[in-house]
């Protein structure tokens, strides 16, 4: 039914991020976009002063790892396991790069008050929270992470051009996998139904959801946290923003102390 194309778990990303049908999907990353993407910000963002970068989100590390190979100490934080055990595979682990299993709602876990230059959120990795509060708290979290004037660089998609882009329905082959998708925006949330078969022959059904939330709202939740916004980028040359641009991508520096 419909219905159940829509049926969604609130915390969907702990189990999906974490299955192998997941990283088959979405495993053909572009390696060296990301080196490039990295340099740009290294070049462009970060000044020579910021030599730590706490990347919440993290994924299979490609991004924590770029920071490392510019000689910065970063450090991947993500929730799937699966997702750390590949970035440690990946890319080893050293004085200069680290990966950590924690929760971006909880960073006070994870990582001491006041440690990074840099907390950078790439690759749509963060607005996925059910309850707004859990969003108010990663980024409460983040401000208490970063340095005095340390930098948030939050990379999100433009959802003015996902509506338009949208494509509703595909069938997408992937490591051995055939993945039924359907896709809708609504008022709240952009929404990905993904249908597939394991390999025990079970069906399975994930729901990936994300906050439609645009540079505006950003930029407001951004201010209510003490950060101020300094710079709008629309992709990963760092070109500016526009309303057709591919992405968001939004560089916030933290305005208190703390």
């Amino acid at each position: 039914m419909m219905s159940d194309l829509w049926k969604s778990d609130a915390d969907w990303f702990v189990t999906w991020f974490d299955t192998p049908a997941y990283h088959a999907l979405y495993g053909e990353r572009d390696e060296d976009e990301a080196i490039r993407f990295i340099h740009g910000l290294t070049e462009k963002v970060l000044n020579e002063d910021c030599r730590t970068v706490l990347d919440i989100g993290c994924g299979a590390g490609r991004h924590t790892a770029a920071f490392a190979g510019r000689g910065l100490r970063a450090v991947g934080l993500d929730l799937s396991p699966n997702s750390i055990a590949t970035a440690r595979m990946k890319h080893g682990e050293s004085e200069r790069l680290q990966f950590r299993e924690g929760d971006m709602r909880a960073l006070h876990r994870h990582v001491e008050q006041g440690s990074f230059d840099a907390v950078v959120s790439l690759f749509t990795s963060i607005g996925y929270f059910e309850q707004s509060e859990d969003l108010e708290k990663t980024l409460e979290g983040v401000v208490r992470a970063l340095k005095s004037k340390g930098v948030f660089i939050l990379d999100f998609l433009n959802p003015f051009q996902v509506v338009r882009g949208l494509v509703e329905k595909e069938v997408k082959e992937a490591g051995g996998y055939s993945f039924s998708i359907h896709r809708r925006v609504t008022t709240e949330w952009i929404e990905k139904s993904i249908q597939y078969t394991d390999t025990h022959g079970t069906q399975r059904h994930h729901v990936e959801r994300v906050r439609a939330l645009t540079p505006d709202d950003w930029i407001k939740a951004l201010s209510e946290v003490g950060m101020k916004v300094e710079a709008h980028f629309g992709d990963y040359a760092l070109n500016p923003w526009h309303e057709h641009a591919p992405r968001s991508i939004l560089v916030a520096r933290k305005s208190t102390c703390g």
